[in-house]
């Protein structure tokens, strides 16, 4: 006889086959649905991807398109404003162009026109004003004659640069040459002749301690062009560069950045907004006619974000009686020297 303990106690029912199938398919089935969840997931992720790829690669298609129509704009507009008024001389009185039309000035003088509700901004300069590669010897006079330390790695430098760029390979007191490039890894250098790009200069060692701003532009091959006929353009100057010219004290340096302000905005000449002392020094150091050869730089910025921006950059001669302006004999096109978008 069963105990009445066994009796009132049930046994576990042990699952049959089919109950076991009916679990293993339930499983497969959750993993299947997870799967594509997965997948369909990873489908929206990538469609957004693409949808915001396409939007960026849009909206970066209207700046360039912005900033390229803007910048040929400026050129133009400078032509025509070099053709209606003769008188070029930067930081003098506007009152005699101003008194016979009301036509914006577009000067070499960075000034920033607005383009399309203030969406592009046209900014002209100078293109000549950064280091000259076949005027090295210019170098030294921003450096004071007795600092000789100085002016001695400069020296090195240019032997240098005198040896990179001479057809012999006899080298300098301090130059290097080939058996010297190879020692550092560069077993392809020096060129043996004129640079024809100036971003060689970077081969070159020390020569971010020599050279101060930017390197100037090498004429194309095919265009006759003289670099450096005239001292830097004061409006164009960097604030490094004019600070090492002329030897200023940051209250000198505001009081110069003040006056260039008020005569971009507002036409008033630097003599009468700077002190007569300093402004005879800047007189002597820099040159105040308007560049033959000009940099336009356009930004472009988003629409909804001004933070995105887009830079175009070209530099064009502006000499409309030269021949060198134009890029073809038959003087019908006319000739970019470098463009440049980031």
């Amino acid at each position: 006889m069963k105990s009445i303990r066994q009796i009132f106690i049930r046994k576990k029912a042990t699952p049959t086959s089919v109950e076991r199938q009916r679990g293993m398919a339930l499983m497969l089935v959750l993993g299947v649905l997870a799967t594509v969840l997965i997948l369909v997931a990873h489908l929206m992720t990538v469609a957004e991807i693409i949808a915001k790829e396409s939007k960026v690669a849009t909206l970066r298609s209207e700046m360039r398109y912005q900033a390229e129509s803007a910048a040929d704009t400026g050129f133009w507009m400078l032509l025509t404003d070099r053709r209606l008024f003769a008188n070029r001389r930067l930081g003098q009185s506007l009152e005699t162009r101003e008194a016979v039309s009301d036509f914006e000035p577009w000067m070499v003088d960075r000034r920033a026109h607005a383009f399309d509700d203030d969406s592009c901004h046209v900014y002209l300069q100078a293109a000549e004003q950064a280091f000259i590669i076949t005027k090295p010897e210019a170098l030294k006079d921003a450096v004071a004659p007795d600092d000789q330390e100085k002016l001695d790695e400069i020296s090195t430098f240019i032997d240098v640069l005198n040896d990179y760029t001479d057809r012999d390979d006899l080298k300098k007191l301090y130059g290097m040459e080939s058996d010297d490039y190879a020692a550092d890894g560069f077993p392809t250098l020096p060129r043996n002749n004129a640079m024809q790009f100036r971003e060689e200069l970077y081969w070159l060692p020390n020569w971010q301690n020599c050279v101060i701003g930017e390197v100037s532009i090498i004429p194309p091959r095919n265009i006759n062009y003289v670099m450096g006929k005239n001292k830097p353009s004061f409006f164009s100057a960097s604030e490094e560069y004019v600070k090492q010219v002329l030897d200023l004290s940051d209250a000198e340096w505001e009081a110069i950045e003040r006056a260039r302000e008020e005569w971009v905005n507002n036409g008033t000449p630097l003599e009468e907004s700077l002190d007569a002392a300093l402004y005879q020094t800047i007189l002597g150091a820099f040159n105040f006619n308007e560049a033959d050869l000009a940099a336009i730089s356009a930004v472009s910025h988003a629409p909804a974000d001004p933070r995105i921006r887009l830079h175009y950059r070209i530099i064009r001669e502006v000499k409309i009686n030269s021949g060198s302006i134009f890029s073809d004999r038959d003087q019908e096109t006319f000739s970019i020297w470098e463009r440049k978008l980031h």
